[in-house]
């Protein structure tokens, strides 16, 4: 159990992340994975740093992301891997997921509109579209991996990646 505690704080002593982000607090994690929210020291945007774990986890994500090009589907800005290492994406930083926004809306009890959920189901429709015309299967649906921007802007991520064959008959 030890070496995983460890292993998830080696972001923080990579030269090469230090140099442009400020890590600020782990913001998630997971079988695979854990993220951190940074600032990159260039310009102060915030972003989420993404440190995997599993080399054919971390392959996949990448290529899938590279490819991917839709408003509803998480930005990746660039990418550190070294063959000793976890892999780090750098993706844009989004505050909440459709999951929290449920769980807040019923602890105020509120609902969420009907106009509200609408967009948001033709939003995951189209970074399931995206990804499906670029032969990407998300293998991870569900509330939490499904990013919200502040302006309500709904983002895919997490599990983005199994790349399929064409298949000729």
């Amino acid at each position: 159990m030890e070496p995983e505690a460890a292993k998830s704080w080696s972001i923080h002593s990579r030269g090469e992340i230090i140099a442009k982000y400020e890590i600020q607090e782990r913001v998630g994690s997971g079988a695979y994975s854990d993220v951190y929210k940074a600032r990159r020291l260039s310009d102060n945007v915030v972003v989420a740093l993404k440190e995997v774990h599993d080399y054919q986890s971390a392959f996949r994500e990448i290529e899938a992301l590279q490819i991917l090009n839709s408003p509803n589907v998480v930005v990746l800005h660039e990418f550190f891997w070294r063959e000793d290492e976890d892999a780090v994406l750098v993706l844009e930083y989004l505050r909440t997921d459709l999951a929290s926004v449920i769980n807040e809306a019923k602890k105020e009890g509120r609902s969420i509109g009907v106009a509200q959920l609408k967009r948001w189901m033709l939003q995951i429709l189209s970074g399931l579209d995206a990804c499906h015309r670029n032969m990407i299967v998300h293998r991870d649906l569900k509330p939490t991996n499904l990013l919200v921007s502040d302006d309500g802007l709904l983002k895919l991520a997490d599990d983005l990646g199994t790349r399929l064959s064409p298949v000729f008959d």
